[in-house]
């Protein structure tokens, strides 16, 4: 093999192994769209961190009426207690009661846990918006500040069955 063969091989070899990332779409980095995806809204709610408190599954049951509840469940991370103080969804104040969420602990909203009945409800009326559409959701907490978050509105049927009360309930 003469000498000019083997570099032209060996060039030929040595572009292949550059243009591997390349076309493999590694050069994306950290704006690819598979790594996107992970931070994205889905039909298992939304997450969001703000301070200690860690809201996770925030979902909106939607009935026909136009009545609204906010599925989530809140958890703190911190040392000290936080209460939830506020919730508007689509700029509606909610029907909630301030609830304080102790250190090392978490309070589920719109369903009962282990199967007993929910015991903090964050009720809308008057939500005009069609099922399967976001809507901007803020949650205002005593120490951590205002969370503000974009949710998934479900019918309650399916999983979600149930999980709407009635308003006054």
């Amino acid at each position: 093999m003469t000498s000019s063969r083997f570099h032209r091989r060996l060039a030929i070899i040595a572009a292949a192994f550059v243009a591997v990332p390349a076309l493999a779409g590694c050069w994306q980095g950290q704006g690819a769209s598979t790594t996107m995806q992970a931070s994205m809204n889905s039909g298992n709610g939304t997450q969001a961190t703000l301070g200690a408190m860690r809201v996770e599954n925030a979902t909106v049951v939607r009935g026909d009426d136009g009545t609204g509840s906010l599925i989530m469940s809140v958890f703190n991370q911190g040392a000290e207690p936080d209460t939830l103080t506020s919730v508007t969804v689509n700029g509606i104040p909610a029907s909630v009661a301030p609830t304080v969420i102790a250190p090392g602990t978490f309070q589920a909203f719109g369903y009962g846990v282990e199967g007993q009945p929910a015991t903090n409800i964050a009720l809308v009326t008057g939500l005009d918006v069609e099922a399967s559409s976001y809507v901007p959701v803020t949650l205002i907490f005593e120490r951590a500040g205002q969370l503000d978050i974009s949710v998934l509105t479900v019918p309650p049927v399916g999983y979600y069955e149930g999980l709407l009360p009635v308003a006054g309930s």
